[in-house]
């Protein structure tokens, strides 16, 4: 995924299999760090109803570089 197109191409993916086939999307993002905060807040509310399941990795702290809500 690069930039807010991509995100949010991926979001829309994710939102049409969910309500077509009631799946849901796992999307892995590596070095997760690298991500400033606009793009970790964008992702946030379809992480929290569900429609994307998050799997970030990361070589830094994740309590300093990633989103406190994502952590959770």
């Amino acid at each position: 995924v690069a930039g807010k197109k991509g995100m949010e191409a991926v979001v829309r993916e994710s939102q049409r299999n969910l309500g077509m086939y009631g799946k849901k999307s796992i999307l892995f993002i590596d070095e997760i760090h690298r991500f400033n905060k606009g793009p970790q807040d964008y992702l946030l509310p379809f992480v929290e109803d569900g429609t994307i399941i998050l799997i970030g990795a990361t070589t830094e702290n994740p309590y300093f570089e990633v989103n406190a809500a994502l952590i959770s």
